[in-house]
This record gives C-alpha cells, sequence and structure tokens, in this order.
C-alpha cells in the first residue's frame, strides 16, 4: 500500500510538485520514461509519484479529475508491468487503484531504485501494437527538475557515478517496512554494543532507534528503511535480500557423498547468523585432544580446527560478500577440512601471494557498514587485519596454513582450513557429535502427551530453526494462551530457549542439543 493518501498527494500537501507527474490519458512511452527518470533519482529527492487520470494546468491538478474509466483500469494495470519489464535493470513500481470524488484513478509510487543506472527504449510499444516502425534504441531518463529527457552524456557519466558510490547496503529498500524489523533485535544489539541509546529503549519508538542507528531515513511517506536495516535487525533479511543468510553442509564420509550429508541454514540478522554458525560448529565440530609427553608435566593441548581461525574467515565471508548476489555464504564440512565460500572474491588490485601471506591493505571496502557494526559488538577488528589473525590463530593451533582460491575475474573466494594433522580422520566420528535432531530429542524427554501437544512447534523448529508466538498459533491452530502453555513446556527442557521483549518473543533450538 502507497502510504502518501491520494487526497494528500493532490493537495499538495507533504510531496513537492516536482515530484509528482500527472497524466490525463495512458501513454505507455512517456510514463516508462518518467518511472525510469524517477528510479535513477538524479536529483537526490527518492523518486516520485505518477497518477493517470488527472488534467494539469501550468503542472497543477485540475480537479476534479477526469479518472479513468472503469473498463481500461485492469488493461493499464497490466501494460505497465509489461512494459516497465523493457526497463533495464527490471523496475516495477508500486501501483493502486484509487477513488477520489467519484472517480478511479491510477497511482504509482516509484521509489530511487538502488541497482541502476535505468534506461528503458524510446518506444515501449512493438511494431505490431504501433501498426509502425518503433524507435527500440535504449536510452537513460532522468527528471532533473518536474520534466522527464533523456540523460546527456555527462549526466549518464553523473548517473553511473551515483549508483557506483552508494553501497548496496546503504540504500534504501523500497520493498521494506516496518514489519520486517524485530526490535528485539535491535535491543539486543544496542545493550551488546553498550550504545548511549540503552537509556532510551523504553522511551524511544522503534522508528526513532532505527534512524538513530542510521539504517533508516525519514521520509515524507514515513520510514524508508535502508538494506543495513534489514541485514543487521530484519526477521528474515533473506526474503527481501536474496542470498543473505548463510547454508553449511557437512558430509560425513570421506567421499563426501551426495547421499551422506548434512544441511543447515542459518536465517536472521546477519551478525546472528554467524554466531548460529559458529554455535553449531563449535557444539558439533570442534574438538580438542589432550597429549601427554614423556619427561613434561604439562601436555600438549590442540584442536582439530582453532575456533578462532573459523571466526574470522566467517566472519570476513560475511563482511566482504556482495548482497546485490543472490548466492548466500557456505559453509562446507569435509572430514579432513572446513571451506567457507563467499561471492565474489577479492579485488582485482590484490595480489593474491600477498594477501595469503596477510600483507595486503585494502584500498576500499565491500561494506564497511557492516564493518562498523560488527566491531560494536566484537564481531569484527580493526581493518586489513583477518587474514592476519586466521594465519596467527593457525601457527598457535599447529595446524596447516590456510588456502585461498578464487578465479581469473575473482568471481568467487574458497577458504580453506584444513584438520590439524594429529587428529585421525578415520577416529573421528563427525555423525555421532550432536546430530540428533530436535523431534528425538524432545520425544524421549516429554510426556506421550505433551510432545503431540508440541509436535506441530518441533516440526515447525527443525525446518526453520527459530518459531514466534504468531506462528506458533498459526501452525498449531490453537489460542495465544494455549501457545504459551506449550512454550512452558518446551523451554521447560532447556532445549529451547526465548529471546527478545514479550510482544517481540521467538523461539530458538538451545546450542546444547545432546
Amino acid at each position: 500500500m502507497i502510504p502518501i493518501k491520494i487526497e494528500t498527494l493532490l493537495e499538495g500537501r507533504k510531496v513537492e510538485q516536482n515530484r509528482i507527474e500527472y497524466k490525463e490519458g495512458f501513454n505507455p512511452s512517456e510514463i516508462v520514461h518518467t518511472i525510469c527518470g524517477y528510479a535513477n533519482d538524479i536529483a537526490g529527492v527518492d523518486g516520485g509519484y505518477l497518477v493517470i487520470g488527472v488534467k494539469t494546468e501550468n503542472g497543477l491538478p485540475i480537479l476534479p479529475p477526469v479518472g479513468v474509466p472503469d473498463e481500461l483500469l485492469d488493461d493499464i494495470q497490466l501494460k505497465i508491468f509489461q512494459h516497465c519489464n523493457k526497463i533495464e535493470p527490471r523496475y516495477i513500481p508500486k501501483i493502486e487503484i484509487v477513488e477520489y470524488q467519484g472517480v478511479n484513478l491510477v497511482y504509482l509510487k516509484c521509489a530511487a531504485g538502488d541497482a541502476g543506472p535505468y534506461q528503458a527504449p524510446v518506444d515501449v510499444y512493438s511494431k505490431k501494437e504501433a501498426g509502425k516502425e518503433q524507435d527500440r534504441t535504449m536510452k537513460y531518463w532522468i527528471r532533473p527538475a518536474s520534466l522527464t529527457v533523456e540523460a546527456k552524456q555527462s549526466e549518464v557519466a553523473e548517473l553511473f557515478e551515483k549508483f557506483a558510490t552508494i553501497p548496496f547496503v546503504d540504500r534504501i529498500n523500497s520493498r521494506a517496512s516496518m514489519e520486517h524489523i524485530r526490535r528485539g533485535y535491535l535491543e539486543d544489539f544496542i545493550r551488546e554494543s553498550n550504545s548511549s541509546l540503552i537509556e532510551e529503549l523504553n522511551v524511544r519508538s522503534l522508528e526513532d532507534l532505527l534512524v538513530s542507528e542510521e539504517v533508516a531515513e525519514e521520509k515524507d511517506e514515513g520510514i524508508a528503511i535502508k538494506n543495513i536495516g534489514l541485514l543487521m535487525f530484519g526477521e528474515r533479511p533473506d526474503k527481501l535480500i536474496a542470498g543473505s543468510k548463510i547454508e553449511l553442509v557437512r558430509f560425513h564420509d570421506k567421499e563426501a557423498e551426495a547421499s551422506d550429508f548434512t544441511e543447515k541454514t542459518f536465517y536472521g540478522p546477519i551478525w546472528k547468523q554467524v554466531r548460529d554458525a559458529l554455535d553449531y560448529i563449535k557444539t558439533t565440530v570442534i574438538e580438542e585432544k589432550v597429549v601427554k609427553v614423556d619427561g613434561r608435566a604439562e601436555a600438549d593441548r590442540f584442536f582439530n580446527y582453532p575456533y578462532n581461525a573459523l571466526e574470522e574467515a566467517l566472519v570476513n565471508a560475511v563482511l566482504h560478500k556482495n548482497y546485490k548476489e543472490d548466492v548466500p555464504v557456505e559453509i562446507r564440512i569435509y572430514l579432513d577440512q572446513i571451506q567457507i565460500i563467499n561471492f565474489p572474491g577479492p579485488d582485482y588490485y590484490i595480489d593474491m601471494e600477498k594477501f595469503a601471506a596477510g600483507k595486503v591493505r585494502a584500498r576500499r571496502y565491500r561494506n564497511p557498514k557492516i564493518g562498523e557494526f560488527f566491531k560494536e559488538i566484537d564481531l569484527s577488528e580493526k581493518k586489513s587485519t583477518g587474514i592476519s589473525k586466521i594465519l596467527r590463530e593457525l601457527k598457535r593451533n599447529g595446524s596447516p596454513m590456510p588456502e585461498f582460491e578464487t578465479d581469473v575475474d575473482r568471481t568467487y573466494m574458497i577458504t580453506t582450513i584444513r584438520i590439524h594433522e594429529r587428529f585421525e580422520i578415520e577416529n573421528t566420528n563427525f555423525a555421532q557429535k550432536n546430530e540428533r535432531s530436535l523431534s528425538e530429542v524432545l520425544s524421549e524427554v516429554l510426556t506421550q502427551k505433551d510432545y503431540n501437544k508440541v509436535s506441530a512447534i518441533v516440526s515447525f523448529m527443525e525446518e526453520h530453526g527459530e518459531i514466534t508466538p504468531k506462528e506458533a498459533e498459526a501452525v498449531t491452530g490453537k489460542s495465544a494462551a494455549t501457545v504459551r502453555r506449550y512454550f512452558k513446556i518446551l523451554t521447560g527442557t532447556r532445549y529451547i530457549v526465548a529471546e527478545g521483549s514479550t510482544n517481540n518473543m521467538v523461539y530458538h533450538i538451545a546450542a546444547n542439543l545432546p
């Protein structure tokens, strides 16, 4: 739903007139050019609005509007979608049919795009539709003021610079709303980072807190959430930013056959994904060995994989991922090595030999804002120290040095950390350590009657890793009061833990699952 009411728009309140385009009728090419111009947002005003069914005089709407005939409404909406598919990269505005003063209008909200520059053909009609030859030349369209025009060469260069200099995570996500943000995650982060906002948590709204954290902006229509806001505090950022999750695959035999493996996917804020994935590895993969040495009181202690090295490698992957790409960070656990894969790889100017030796200092950073947030909760240290830390931790543990693999085009990076050579693969029963399912464990510790009550919740949690009270009500078909009793049963086992405030509660599977 478009936040600004049509009444507010037509009466000239809240939105400047140069951000509004009125059309009496439906001219597809002009309308697509205007949409493209709003998406390019060369003036930096966060796009604009387009209303079909309104005459103008000197740029101002003539009221009452002429409206759009009822029989044309569906056809116009369909054609807008069809012709917007000709915009490159693809851009679709929000479209609504609204009634105003007894007539119907087609109302479009065109937010500033985040993947441009955008271009569209001079003529969007096909030859068959128009009955004559059409100019299919692609042009960049802009709205430097209240008119839509073709961008000149210098303006095209400006557009490329504009989109290149705004990191993806700092861009407004036009599909995001407050419903995608969980206050509990934001409050947890603020407390852990020891922010000055701690004292204001009980008196400030969620919108105020997001603006204060600089992950959202106040606009005419309300709060506009940036991609960084979704990534840091979103319930499921992967639903709006495809690929913003961590996928883990664990192979249980030497051949790494597709038939014998475990898969897990970690969702939620990216900092929580990192911690959840590391908790899983710590409790199910990492082992310590103690070897007594003759003639020495102190025994040798070492791990199959040093936790701190894995932590740094995973943090680096999440920190340097290109969130415009819809591929997740991957963790692949073999019997003798762990691989962490992210996309893309290091920048072209980085010498991989120096990189592997920890001697490269980046000239620019892919996601500086994420780095700053991670530092606030001690997930990341100062810039350009990640590889050095991995090398240091591996050496301290007596582990082999890591391997860093990429291709000529630097489209990916695989960080491989090999098992400590004094761990014998054949004696390491990976499949038996903490690999029991939640349903197996709970069916043993609960009575059959209690387990039957909560089984739907358990199944949901095994698939998604967590559940909210509302989701529990939906999957069980029970009332809120009954669901609260079910959660009391589950948390009483200590294998399900609650997180967040009363109004933003979420339940997770505990890391200590036997």
